[in-house]
């Protein structure tokens, strides 16, 4: 056999695995794909906060440009002040396998990974943006979600802080009579908002007693 025909051989052969793994290789990484979130705690050994609905809501979201940084800014605050911190995820996948997905601080989490399923609050959500759109609202102030609480004792106040938004802005006090309810008696607690300003997505923690004021 001549060189040619073995050059013409090889360059079947490449051209062969360069197709079968454009063809294999998305259904292989879809296979890692659909983890549903359990729970989900960020912090330093005992001391970690659970970020189980934050996260979810983040991920919802879509996160930023389909990645989450992991750090205390987007996870709402600073459970371990002066430590490096790790983000802990406990998942499901379809099979009811579990496992557990461990990120340190400043990577990145790839939202592709997890499967979150949005109900209708979220579906409304969404319309009431695209109206936002359409009156030229989109840069405003939009409340994206809210927890109040600790530990996983934690109740959603996403529709009463936006009922308390006047003139673009919220402010007040974080205190159990202002969120509807003590969902943790006896411990101090926190209240996490995600919210939307100019186009840009954040997070903000802060502890019960303190003043929540955005943007």
């Amino acid at each position: 056999m001549n060189f040619a025909n073995r050059y013409g051989k090889f360059l079947i052969v490449l051209a062969v695995l360069i197709i079968g793994a454009t063809i294999f290789g998305p259904r292989v990484g879809a296979q890692d794909e659909g983890w549903r979130i359990i729970r989900a705690e960020y912090g330093y050994r005992t001391q970690r906060a659970d970020v189980t609905n934050l996260l979810n809501e983040l991920i919802a979201r879509g996160g930023d440009n389909g990645q989450i940084y992991v750090n205390d800014g987007p996870l709402g605050g600073d459970p371990a002040q002066g430590h490096e911190k790790t983000l802990y995820v406990r998942a499901k996948n379809r099979n009811g396998e579990e496992r557990i997905f461990e990120y340190r601080q400043h990577s990145y989490l790839d939202v592709r990974l997890f499967d979150v399923r949005r109900g209708d609050r979220d579906r409304d959500r969404d319309r009431d943006g695209d109206r936002d759109r359409g009156r030229g609202e989109w840069n405003a102030l939009q409340i994206v979600g809210a927890y109040y609480g600790v530990q996983g004792r934690t109740v959603n106040v996403t529709e009463l802080l936006r009922r308390r938004m006047h003139e673009g802005r919220v402010s007040l006090v974080v205190f159990n009579g202002a969120l509807g309810g003590d969902p943790a008696p006896g411990l101090e607690k926190v209240l996490i908002v995600v919210y939307s300003f100019q186009r840009n997505e954040t997070a903000t923690a802060v502890r019960e007693g303190n003043t929540l004021t955005i943007p």
